[in-house]
């Protein structure tokens, strides 16, 4: 914690910092891993298949840091997850045909 709090940032990017620079360690990149600080728009559809995690954020107040999929309407689907939902598990209900 003491650490986390000098270095004052998140506790994902601690807990590399002490591995990799404290404990000097080298950590494994995984492409497949995303975080709300990479563009979302650049990972392509046909590997939505392949993905590990996805992420979200808010570039500005009409901007979305959001995976690039037809779905539902943006009002009700801002963070395109339920569009992203039912693209990798259409079997679902409320997914549209």
């Amino acid at each position: 914690m003491g650490i986390g709090e000098k270095i004052r940032l998140p506790d994902d990017v601690t807990m590399g910092y002490i591995i990799e620079h404290l404990l000097q360690k080298p950590l494994t990149v995984i492409d497949q891993f995303h975080s709300h600080l990479e563009p979302m728009k650049f990972i392509r559809q046909e590997t939505f298949h392949e993905q590990i995690t996805f992420s979200y954020s808010r570039y500005s107040k009409d901007e979305m840091n959001v995976v690039r999929i037809d779905g539902f309407d943006t009002r009700i689907d801002p963070t395109r997850f339920l569009s992203l939902h039912c693209f990798l598990f259409p079997h679902f209900k409320f997914c549209p045909r």
